[in-house]
């Protein structure tokens, strides 16, 4: 199959698929307990986007500690969270729009940064990967997580920003929270 050029896709649907990938990024994050101060997306037409984050001290971590391997595993899962809500979306759109999707490479690289911590040998960088896809996958598709990044998505689209009051309360009508959505196994109990 071949990739629709962008330009042939119209700019409100590029823009939506936009606001959807921050939106779950937003989401997943705020699962995670990050402090999340707002996600938007940048004028002029809304074609990129961020999900801003409280400054936070800088962190040494021990990666002989569980608890500081979950911290990049979790920064991993958020990442990865915003691509699979958009691919979500354009999987909706299939019949009528292949995009050639570029928005994940700043993703992508900070996923590689955060994975190359680790040293990893291949088979237990697929495992880690999948453990954290399947993680992602699992809080976004979530029918809750779609009802609650649809609707963070529609602020975003219509005003270019949304921040953490919106976004808490958006949660808690779809009864999104911490404990409530089913998550994947760690593939190991052992050490990385």
């Amino acid at each position: 199959m071949i990739a629709t050029p962008a330009h042939e896709i119209p700019l409100d649907i590029r823009r939506k698929a936009v606001a959807v990938h921050e939106a779950g990024h937003a989401l997943v994050a705020l699962l995670h307990k990050r402090n999340v101060i707002e996600a938007a997306l940048h004028p002029p037409h809304g074609l990129s986007g961020e999900t801003r984050f409280a400054g936070a001290p800088e962190l040494l971590l021990d990666l002989n500690v569980t608890a500081d391997r979950h911290v990049i595993e979790d920064a991993i899962v958020i990442l990865l969270a915003g691509q699979i809500a958009e691919a979500h979306y354009w999987k909706k759109l299939a019949s009528l729009y292949i995009p050639r999707i570029d928005s994940h490479r700043t993703d992508d690289a900070e996923i590689h940064a955060l994975r190359s911590h680790f040293a990893l040998g291949p088979e237990q960088n697929a495992m880690l990967m999948g453990y954290c896809t399947d993680k992602a996958s699992r809080l976004v598709l979530n029918a809750n997580a779609q009802a609650a990044i649809d609707e963070i998505a529609t602020t975003l689209f219509d005003t270019l920003s949304i921040g953490r009051a919106a976004l808490d309360e958006i949660l808690a009508r779809h009864d999104v929270a911490e404990g409530k959505l089913r998550v994947a196994r760690h593939p190991w109990g052992r050490r990385v």
